[in-house]
């Protein structure tokens, strides 16, 4: 090795080792510092270099990676100095005790037939006995654009938990698109009235295994929508007309997650099986199955709750012999569950995969900063999902998370056809 080489070499390493461990001014590294936690507290001496108490220093190279950082909190010092006034002048506001009920107000703005729905969330967690809850959502837009919804969770049957539901909806404003390569000018519009009830009973076997049975009644009664805006034009005729169906079914799930309410390392695994057939004619009969898998990892280099979320959703329906599967009952993307960047129901077709990621960071104690993608495609076979046929949506969002294991979600999303902002209530998942 030549004597030049060898220079470079030894200068680079000490370089090195000037950015990353520099020294002090008694020639001694950071590093190397005792810390003063567990100082001599035999003597207060002040010249006793254990009772000095020293000031860290980062290195530029540390300082690089903590760039980001210091963007975030820059930024955000004018919320920071916000929120402390309100912690400190009205800390209930921060306790997140949520009563044992109570009614709230709420609208929605954007739709054609009612420019703003109002509607009442109301809910009671002890209803009839502890631990069961009763909850009604109602919304009113216009004679012809309402929903109202009826939960009831008794707690404590046959060692487990069930669920009774009723709801209906009346929306004379439906979007119907094609398939995975549809374009926006193919939107057609359809009238739809729901009516159903469904029955379902969760037993958590162990820790990691919960099962789910579950039965359901729906009415569905599909009209022409108002087509003025739609270039695609009506929907088929034969799309029109009531369809009564029955739906029995169940799942399992395995839970090998920790950390609650935040979640951070870990998979869980589900399946579920659904059949289904129509009782007012022998048009439709289907099976409809979906898998589901989650792991959430912690970013190796920082404490815990700043997290990776991955996601991932197959949906498939299967129709039984020579029946069929009407086209409200295939899977779906475009959500505020799922590919959040477009709009709703966006693309719809035999089957349906859905990959998201997340990067979860906690700003407060009941609340997370999200920066999401979600990557997702419908097909008809399993032979038609391709890499280049994913569509792609981003987006970031504020998540408050209750300790009851739901969180209040507020994005805000985008793709390449539409922005949107979402407000929603889901499990803490």
């Amino acid at each position: 090795m030549s004597v030049p080489s060898t220079c470079s070499s030894i200068l680079v390493i000490c370089l090195g080792m000037w950015l990353f461990f520099p020294p002090d001014v008694n020639g001694t590294t950071v590093k190397e510092q005792k810390n003063p936690a567990v100082a001599d507290t035999t003597t207060s001496d002040k010249n006793n270099p254990n009772s000095i108490p020293y000031a860290s220093s980062r290195t530029f190279g540390e300082h690089l990676l903590a760039l980001p950082s210091y963007l975030l909190h820059w930024t955000t010092r004018p919320i920071g100095y916000g929120v402390k006034f309100l912690e400190r002048e009205f800390p209930e506001l921060f306790e997140l005790k949520v009563p044992n009920s109570g009614i709230a107000p709420y609208f929605e703005t954007g739709s054609k037939n009612a420019k703003i729905a109002y509607g009442i969330i109301a809910y009671h967690k002890n209803f009839l006995s502890p631990g069961n809850e009763l909850r009604f959502h109602g919304l009113f837009g216009s004679e012809s654009y309402n929903s109202f919804e009826l939960d009831y969770a008794i707690s404590t049957f046959l060692a487990g938990e069930l669920e009774i539901d009723a709801s209906y909806a009346n929306n004379p404003e439906q979007s119907l698109y094609g398939g995975n390569n549809s374009t926006l000018e193919e939107k057609q519009l359809f009238s739809a009235e729901e009516l159903e009830g469904s029955l379902a009973y969760k037993q958590q076997v162990s820790p990691i295994l919960g099962l789910r049975l579950n039965s359901s009644f729906k009415k569905l009664t599909i009209g022409q929508g108002d087509v003025d805006d739609s270039p695609g034009g009506p929907i088929a005729d034969r799309m029109l007309g009531t369809t009564s169906l029955v739906t029995i079914g169940g799942s399992a799930s395995y839970d090998f997650t920790k950390g609650k309410p935040r979640t951070y390392l870990g998979p869980r695994i589900a399946a579920g099986l659904d059949w289904s057939q129509s009782i007012n004619s022998t048009d439709f009969r289907f099976l409809t199955y979906t898998i589901e898998w989650d792991h959430f990892l912690p970013v190796f280099f920082l404490p815990k709750t700043r997290r990776l979320a991955f996601k991932s959703r197959l949906q498939k329906v299967e129709p039984l012999k020579n029946s069929g599967v009407p086209f409200f009952e295939y899977p779906t993307l475009g959500s505020n569950q799922d590919l959040r960047g477009f709009t709703g129901n966006r693309f719809r077709d035999d089957g349906s995969l859905l990959l998201t990621l997340e990067y979860r960071y906690p700003i407060w104690d009941f609340a997370d900063l999200v920066l999401f993608v979600d990557e997702g495609q419908v097909f008809d076979s399993y032979s038609d999902i391709h890499i280049s046929d994913f569509h792609t949506d981003y987006g970031f969002g504020f998540h408050i998370i209750s300790g009851g294991g739901f969180s209040f979600r507020t994005e805000f999303a985008f793709s390449n056809e539409t922005s949107r902002f979402i407000l929603s209530v889901t499990p803490n998942i």
